[in-house]
């Protein structure tokens, strides 16, 4: 199982929807059991959750990555693919404003029932704090760096506008090679750097997220607010 497969729940499998909480909400479901107590991989607790469904996989796969672009989350189309040395189909996203990264994979029974592993991770328990591939605005707080399965982050709150973070960017990661393709949207060699800021106007700060991912079309982005 790779590095995001495993990971810590936030909400058992059929949790209410409160704000910002995913509901998994396995359709035609069967079963639905915890594995194992409380686990922990690379400094993340851990819970999973094995379902049974009446739905085939494909459909399964199909109805938590249109839920999962529904919500808002990134959802890079390569981590659509199979698991390496698994060769079994997965959605993984990763909800950007509460720093949460999902996963969901499965296989198919005999009895033409699918069996779904269902995972969420809080990716604020593995904080790596320090110095990154992506760089801070300057005077930021709450600078917090990850590095993802599929991406690196670095989130952080500033009291600045949008236009000036996007500037502080565009300022300097030309140096590195990086040219924009549009606004808070930086290129190179089929990498790309994303700039998501979102005004917190009770605190008066922007909280942003600047992801570097695969250079790939997103099923999925995160909503701008006015």
């Amino acid at each position: 199982m790779t590095t995001l497969a495993l990971i810590a729940l936030l909400a058992s499998p059929d949790a209410g929807s409160a704000p910002r909480v995913f509901a998994w909400n396995v359709p035609d479901v069967l079963t639905v059991v915890p594995v194992g107590g409380t686990l922990e991989a690379r400094g993340l607790p851990l819970k999973i959750y094995a379902a049974r469904s009446k739905q085939d996989l494909d459909t399964l796969i199909l109805h938590y990555a249109q839920r999962f672009v529904d919500a808002g989350f990134y959802l890079p189309m390569k981590d659509l693919g199979p698991i390496p040395g698994l060769k079994l189909p997965r959605v993984v996203a990763l909800d950007v404003e509460a720093k949460i990264s999902y996963l969901v994979y499965g296989w198919p029974e005999p009895d033409g029932t699918t069996t779904l592993i269902l995972g969420a991770a809080d990716l604020g328990a593995r904080a790596q704090r320090g110095s990154g591939t992506v760089p801070a605005f300057p005077g930021a707080t709450g600078v917090t760096h990850f590095k993802l399965e599929y991406a690196e982050a670095v989130t952080f709150t500033a009291k600045a506008t949008e236009a000036e973070v996007i500037d502080f960017y565009r300022a300097v990661l030309p140096s590195g090679g990086w040219k924009e393709r549009e606004p808070g949207v930086f290129v190179k060699g089929g990498r790309a750097i994303r700039v998501l800021a979102k005004p917190e106007k009770a605190k008066g700060v922007l909280s942003v997220v600047v992801l570097e991912q695969a250079d790939e079309q997103q099923l999925g982005l995160p909503a701008k607010q006015p």
